[in-house]
């Protein structure tokens, strides 16, 4: 048995050892292993549940006593698919990680938006779900306006979600948004105090709708199936943003 060849394998002298004892005997309960290597009884043991576990050895747990005995051609081919596929997962962990450290460095320097795609079956919950997150972040930037364009049949079809929003927004926001006039927008009319709706001239056909939340850029489509909804928290973005809209 070429020891230079298991230790290239990422062996151990001991595990080195009690693989070549096991091989010499075929098979063999851990009390003579232990005897044969000359290693304390319970390391032997663990040793060698550690070769079962990377594919070296094979355990009988069903004899009395138990027995290992080395793994035969066909599992040890087994063994190096799985050790393959064990590879390919971990250089996509790497790969992930390498991701990660970019985004971090580069915050460093400068900031990097965070993107959210949501379709349309997960919209509804999604509004409950943000608002306060994007609310909180007008509050922390002092940014009290929710500026933007909005087409009207994004009330038409989420009339109880935007409540929502009125619901809980503290008493400094308020909502300034270019629309166009509709039957939905004409039923919110004096609703809500602090909604400033503006009907910009002739455009009467927005197709989509874009928010700035503090932080936060929301842009949704309401008018054509499927629905959906991007999120991009980004500072400098929203800030250029809502820059266009008070001006």
């Amino acid at each position: 048995m070429d020891e230079n060849l298991l230790g290239s394998l990422g062996l151990t002298s001991k595990e080195i050892k009690i693989y070549k004892a096991v091989v010499a005997a075929i098979e063999i309960t851990p009390a003579a292993l232990a005897k044969a290597v000359g290693i304390k009884r319970t390391t032997t043991y663990s040793i060698a549940r550690s070769l079962v576990e990377t594919g070296f050895l094979n355990e009988d747990a069903s004899r009395r006593p138990r027995i290992f005995r080395a793994a035969a051609p066909e599992d040890i081919e087994s063994a190096i698919e799985n050790e393959k596929r064990r590879s390919e997962e971990r250089q996509e962990l790497l790969k992930r990680l390498a991701e990660e450290i970019s985004i971090s460095h580069a915050e460093t320097s400068y900031p990097v938006p965070r993107i959210k795609f949501i379709e349309e079956s997960k919209m509804a919950a999604y509004f409950i779900q943000a608002f306060p997150i994007w609310i909180k972040s007008m509050v922390d930037t002092k940014e009290y306006g929710f500026w933007g364009y909005q087409d009207a049949t994004l009330v038409d079809s989420f009339e109880e979600q935007l409540h929502y929003w009125w619901k809980i927004a503290p008493p400094e926001l308020y909502v300034n948004l270019l629309t166009n006039l509709s039957t939905a927008e004409k039923r919110m009319m004096g609703k809500f105090e602090r909604r400033n709706m503006k009907y910009w001239g002739e455009a009467t056909n927005f197709l989509s709708s874009t928010w700035i939340s503090g932080d936060y850029t929301i842009m949704l489509n309401t008018r054509q199936k499927p629905y959906y909804m991007v999120e991009i928290h980004s500072k400098l973005l929203a800030h250029d943003q809502r820059e266009v809209f008070k001006n």
